[in-house]
């Protein structure tokens, strides 16, 4: 169990867009959860209970606060709070416990409850339960000018009647001018919920790519060194970050595979919320181009294999 949810700590730590940790390093963070994500059909006439599991992955015991937020995106796709309303699905949820100790390599499950105590609008209601590490006291003590402190917010997407995912791909394009090499993928959320990417994307040499109908996505990719098709240099996750209803935004895919000069094909499997996306992309490398490593920026390691 616990290497499982090392996994996904691991997995999440990278493309997550919820976990903060006070521009530490992703070693410093000892927080592991699962599932990551709930999506929910939300009743008022009755409560809707779910459970999660959280895993201290650290060498010390570890003590965990539970608090909620309701959030948004901006247009720099950053997690921004909303103030409490009516309407607010944070205002509905309890959570049990709110507060606890883990022992090192064990977990914790935690269990929440939402019973609205209005008549829920239609559509869909979002809001983040958050797992923050409590300091220890005696981390002042030591000689650090850095306190350490993880946090994790779980998603919950909770629907209230029929609603619709309607996701658009307006515009693919990939950038070349500067290492690393990045996509940006141009996206329409035009439904009553979210949208997001889900699957794979690899770099072919253009000599070698045998169209996009013919390839799919590398079962094994996840473990360790997988075997590579001929002509494939890199791979990796889409951006799997959320389109918010009613908005439009790019997310950036930085490949942080440094590529030599010559002629590639972004290839693409996978689908946005139930709409395939099966296509090849042509580029071409410059042979003088900018050797700048990439920017550790949150946007650069959430990207760098893909749920969020």
């Amino acid at each position: 169990m616990l290497e499982n949810l090392q996994k996904i700590s691991a997995s999440v730590l990278a493309l997550s867009t919820f976990i903060t940790a006070f521009q530490l390093p992703a070693s410093a963070i000892s927080i592991g959860v699962s599932p990551p994500r709930f999506e929910l059909k939300l009743d008022d006439k009755r409560p809707t209970t779910e459970v999660f599991r959280v895993v201290n992955i650290g060498s010390k015991p570890a003590t965990f606060r539970i608090y909620i937020q309701d959030w948004t995106l901006d247009e720099q796709n950053k997690v921004q709070p909303l103030p409490p309303s009516e309407q607010s699905l944070g205002k509905w949820i309890v959570v049990n416990p709110g507060k606890f100790t883990i022992p090192p390599g064990k977990s914790q499950t935690v269990r929440f409850s939402i019973r609205p105590r209005i008549k829920p609008q239609l559509g869909e209601h979002r809001t983040l339960i958050y797992v923050e590490e409590v300091p220890d006291e005696n981390s002042d003590k030591a000689p650090t000018p850095v306190r350490v402190v993880g946090r994790y917010g779980v998603g919950v997407y909770a629907y209230v009647g029929n609603i619709k995912k309607v996701g658009v791909i307006n515009a693919i394009a990939v950038d070349t001018k500067n290492a690393p090499v990045k996509a940006t993928f141009d996206i329409s959320s035009q439904g009553t919920a979210h949208v997001r990417m889900s699957g794979q994307y690899a770099i072919w040499q253009a000599n070698k790519y045998p169209g996009a109908s013919k390839t799919e996505q590398i079962s094994d990719a996840g473990k360790g060194k997988p075997k590579l098709p001929d002509g494939v240099v890199a791979i990796g996750s889409l951006p799997s970050s959320p389109v918010l209803p009613d908005t439009r935004r790019q997310l950036v895919l930085n490949i942080s595979q440094q590529l030599a000069p010559g002629n590639y094909v972004l290839d693409l499997n996978g689908e946005l919320s139930g709409t395939q996306i099966d296509r090849g992309i042509n580029f071409t490398v410059p042979a003088r181009m900018n050797s700048n490593p990439p920017s550790r920026s949150s946007s650069s390691l959430k990207n760098q294999l893909r749920s969020r």
